[in-house]
């Protein structure tokens, strides 16, 4: 049995991505694959079974058939997280490595899925690398190509990894910084003994988010046109420039979200006949019943939210950093890239098979 942890150095960096991409992939090539992630960041209760959002997903996409309880052992819930900051949590590790002997028995390949970062949650004694350590697991990093300081870190994980460390994939590469890693960093790492499994270009749909998640994470309100919900929102646009430049610029960026002031119908009326694909309404100020009847004649949902503006913008600023792949689109467009631009031949080489 071959097993291949998806870590990385830094959180949201796209593990879940590649952890379904190739293990989409090997069921494919024939293999009998597996789904393990030994510390879950997102609770959710399945069947009164507490397991972790992105892998009761992943779980679900790779059509398992796993005790679920198993599949996350360690979640991290607010209960768990106080307690270790009263005593030592004991027991933690082991807990992990009975449910992956559990879960391995009848697999070809493991797809383990890391969480965070590899030196995450080591305060409770459970980080990425103390779990590559105990299960003798190989591990492929993807990091987020933000610039050459990045590289940095690579090295770092090489050195803790040791010989478990195969490789590295590059993932969210836009296409000005595409050129500098064929001609610099690739050559480089090829140098210091790191092989480059993958570079994955940047893709707006991936990094998308319906209208329904991003009512969710505002914790606002939808209005109208709630059949819309799963519209894709790829960019977020703020209405606050005067109303004759806002049509133009609400027709430069497709499938846009427009966030504006509750009380500036002339901006939201420009952002309906613009073709928006979702209205966000802050400071908790409703719209005129015209603006309402105007979006569902145009199908564009609005949302209205608490907070003000600024404070919108600057989370959905963060949003980009933590989407998550939960639309069946997203799911479907982000493994075809893992798919087209993953070497398997060089994978499956390190790997063994």
């Amino acid at each position: 049995m071959i097993s291949l942890y998806v870590g990385s150095t830094s959180g949201y960096s796209g593990k879940s991505l590649v952890s379904m991409g190739i293990g989409l992939k090997m069921k494919r090539d024939g293999f009998k694959v597996g789904y393990f992630k030994p510390v879950g960041i997102l609770p959710i209760k399945v069947e009164n079974i507490l397991t972790d959002k992105d892998a009761w997903f992943i779980y679900r996409v790779f059509e398992l058939k796993d005790h679920l309880a198993e599949v996350c052992p360690v979640v991290l819930t607010q209960e768990l997280t106080f307690k270790s900051y009263l005593k030592d949590v004991k027991g933690l590790i082991r807990k992990i490595e009975k449910s992956f002997n559990q879960l391995s028995q009848d697999k070809d390949i493991m797809v383990v899925g890391g969480s965070g970062s590899i030196y995450s949650w080591g305060a409770l004694g459970i980080s990425g690398l103390k779990v590559i350590k105990r299960l003798n697991l190989k591990a492929l990093i993807v990091v987020k190509y933000e610039g050459e300081f990045g590289v940095d870190y690579i090295l770092q994980a090489k050195k803790d990894l040791g010989n478990n460390f195969i490789g590295v994939i590059f993932n969210k590469v836009t296409h000005e910084f595409r050129q500098s890693i064929d001609d610099y960093i690739v050559p480089f790492l090829k140098r210091k003994g790191i092989d480059v499994m993958g570079i994955l270009p940047h893709d707006s749909l991936v990094g998308s988010i319906t209208v329904e998640e991003l009512n969710e994470m505002l914790s606002g309100k939808v209005l109208c046109c709630h059949d819309r919900l799963n519209n894709l929102i790829e960019r977020f646009l703020i209405g606050a420039m005067q109303v004759d430049r806002a049509s133009e610029y609400f027709k430069m960026t497709k499938n846009n979200a427009v966030i504006v002031g509750g009380d500036r119908a002339d901006i939201q009326l420009s952002a309906i006949e613009s073709g928006t694909e979702c209205l966000v309404l802050t400071g908790e100020l409703y719209p005129s019943e015209l603006i309402i009847s105007r979006a569902e004649q145009k199908n564009i949902p609005i949302i209205v939210v608490r907070d003000d503006t600024y404070t919108i913008a600057k989370k959905v600023e963060k949003l980009s950093t933590r989407l998550r792949l939960r639309d069946k689109t997203k799911v479907a467009r982000g493994t075809e890239l893992v798919i087209n631009n993953v070497n398997f031949s060089l994978l499956y080489k390190k790997l063994g098979i």
